[in-house]
Formats: structure tokens, C-alpha cells, sequence
């Protein structure tokens, strides 16, 4: 075991934080989306900063705190050798999975061999060069996956990106949940129907210190302008703009992948992987398809609709959302109940009615 701090959070102080952090559901339910159960090797891609320490610790409280074990965590981390801090943060992110009792794996970017490289590398070129090193180390430890902790706030500085320069709908679907690295390996991003600030909340439970990239403070870049002047303003504006434009992109994404959500009846748990700004754009859009009035619906009843959906009250509950159309929530399931123009509108719970 490593000499740390005093002050240093122990292993289950980690986990039991991150276990109860609403990231812990997310994240179960979308490695039981992709099937990734039986104690499956994943690689968890960590900088040390907080997006990528948040998921590594909530992927270690879900194997040690949750049953069945569905994967079995690898720390990865890249040195891009572009810093005089990159050994310092290597050397803290080794720190963290030996305290977590995980295997670690690394790799130092050469950037003299690398190829295409620009000199000096640009952002693009570091990109590539990591996910390059992601594939190998992942190959060498076996494993076919690697999870990466982008989240809504990076979706929404990627889309409005785009959007500035022209992207046409593929575009605007923003960074995509899953894609192959190579032939032998996936990428998963679980965590971009989740907001930064959940992340920085459950390391600030947690006592973890994080290593800080000052490139990330830079005001001269365009995605670095999105992320500190653009999106503020638009959030100042209309406080929870990031989570919507995240949840319009993953609409995008749905429709052009399955046509949106399949008809209704759903299962209500399908909609828990997602934040609340989330489930009201796909419930708007699920509506919308047969209910021409669905603009004329105000912002706070999708919200109550969404909370109803993915609150864990089993009872059975409507909610009239447009003169023709009805939310009809019960155990386990949510449906729409169209054509009741005539009757009256109602918002009630039939346990009690």
C-alpha cells in the first residue's frame, strides 16, 4: 500500500458515497444495456480529474457494494507527456486504484513516433493519440470495453459546436453513448444523460482530491469558450439549458437509430437511465406523434409527467396532459391514453380515488 495523506478517504468511504449517488443506478442500467454482466473486464479511462474520477469510483462501488457483479474494473490512464504536472497526475491516478484495490495500467505518449501528429500536437491530436493507447491497453488487459465519464455538460458544448459550424442532423446527434474503437473494442459512455454537477458533488462527498488540467481554464479555444462563456449565459437565461440540449441530442440520436421511443406501454425503468430534462423531451416527442396540440403543453406539467414516470411510487396515477391525450402511469409501466376529447380532464391518484 502507497505512503498517503492522513487525510486521505479510504476505500469504504469511496464506495459507500458512490453507491448511494443516483450515478450508481445510471450506471447499472446502462452496462445492462449492453449486456455487460458476469463480472466482465472493462477498462475505466481515469485522468484524474472529476468527470473520469466520479465513474471509476462509481464503477468500483457497483462491483464491490451491488449484486450480480457485472464487471470488473481496470484503471487506465494516458499520460499525453504534454505538461510538466502529467507524471504527477499518472502517479495520483495509480494512487487511487491501488487505494481502491484495483489493477492499474498506463501508457506515455510518444509523441516522436506518433503519426500524423502536428507539432506541436494539437487537441485533436491528443485525441486520437489517447484513444489509440485506450485500445492497446485494453487489448493487453483483455478487455473489450472501455468506459469513458463524458457527460450531459460535454454533449451540450458538442452539439452547440456543431451547430455553429454548420453540422446537419448526424451532427447535432452529438457524442455517441457507444461506438468501436477498433475491431476488438467498444466505447461506453454512460454518463451523458447525467450532469457534471452530480459528478463534482459525489467527489466532493467522496474527499477525493483531484488533479486539475489548467489547459481545461483556457478562454482561447473554441469548445473551451462554449464551456465557460456561452453555456453559462444560456444557463443564466434558462437555468437547465445544458440538460435539454443533452436530451435533444439523444432524441436525434434515438430517432435516426430505432424512429424514438418504440410505442407505448414502457417500462418505467428504461426512462431512470436518464435525467429529468431527458425523459421530458422523449416524452414530448412520444406524444407529439399523435397529438398535434402537444406545444400548446406548459414546461411544468412534462416535468410532473417525468417525475411521475420515474418516481418508485408503484400506485397507479393519470395525468391529462393535452385535451386528447393522457399520461397513465402504474407499477412498472407508463402508457398514453389518446382520443379523449369530451371527457373531462382529470389529474388523480386511482389508489386513492
Amino acid at each position: 500500500m502507497r505512503g498517503w495523506p492522513r487525510d486521505a478517504p479510504d476505500r469504504s468511504r469511496i464506495e459507500l458515497a458512490a453507491s448511494r449517488s443516483p450515478l450508481a443506478d445510471v450506471l447499472n442500467r446502462r452496462l445492462d444495456y449492453y449486456g455487460l454482466r458476469d463480472s466482465h473486464p472493462v477498462l475505466v479511462a481515469v485522468s484524474g480529474g472529476i468527470d473520469s474520477t466520479a465513474l471509476l469510483a462509481v464503477a468500483a462501488a457497483i462491483t464491490r457494494r451491488r449484486s450480480p457483479i457485472r464487471i470488473c474494473p481496470i484503471v487506465a490512464h494516458v499520460d499525453h507527456a504534454l505538461r510538466a504536472e502529467s507524471a504527477a497526475d499518472a502517479a495520483a491516478v495509480a494512487d487511487l486504484a491501488d487505494r481502491l484495490d484495483l489493477p492499474f495500467v498506463q501508457a506515455r505518449i510518444d509523441w516522436s513516433m506518433a503519426d500524423g501528429a502536428s507539432s506541436p500536437p494539437s487537441s485533436a491530436d491528443a485525441r486520437d493519440q489517447r484513444w489509440n493507447a485506450l485500445g492497446s491497453l485494453a487489448e493487453t488487459a483483455g478487455a473489450d470495453t472501455v468506459l469513458a465519464g463524458h457527460h450531459g455538460d460535454d454533449q451540450a458544448e458538442t452539439v452547440l459546436l456543431r451547430l455553429a459550424r454548420g453540422a446537419g442532423v448526424d451532427g447535432i446527434s452529438g457524442i455517441p453513448e457507444q461506438r468501436r474503437l477498433n475491431e476488438n473494442c467498444q466505447v461506453i459512455r454512460p454518463f451523458l444523460s447525467c450532469r457534471r454537477s452530480a459528478m463534482a458533488a459525489l467527489i466532493a462527498e467522496t474527499g477525493i482530491k483531484i488533479r486539475h488540467d489548467p489547459t481545461n481554464d483556457r478562454r482561447d479555444r473554441a469548445r473551451e469558450m462554449i464551456r465557460h462563456e456561452v453555456l453559462p449565459r444560456l444557463e443564466s437565461i434558462h437555468p437547465g439549458a445544458a440538460g435539454r440540449i443533452a436530451a435533444m441530442a439523444a432524441e436525434l440520436k434515438d430517432r435516426a437509430e430505432s424512429g424514438g421511443l418504440m410505442p407505448p406501454p414502457w417500462d418505467r425503468a428504461i426512462f431512470r437511465s436518464f435525467d429529468e430534462p431527458m425523459v421530458m423531451t422523449l416524452l414530448r416527442a412520444a406524444v407529439g406523434r399523435t397529438d398535434p396540440m402537444v406545444a400548446d403543453v406548459a414546461r411544468s406539467q412534462w416535468r410532473t409527467a417525468a417525475r411521475m414516470i420515474v418516481d418508485l411510487d408503484p400506485s397507479p396515477r393519470r395525468l391529462r396532459l393535452t385535451a386528447e391525450t393522457e399520461l397513465c402511469v402504474g407499477k412498472g409501466t407508463a402508457d398514453l391514453k389518446v382520443g379523449l376529447a369530451g371527457t373531462e380532464a382529470t389529474v388523480e391518484d386511482e389508489g386513492l380515488a
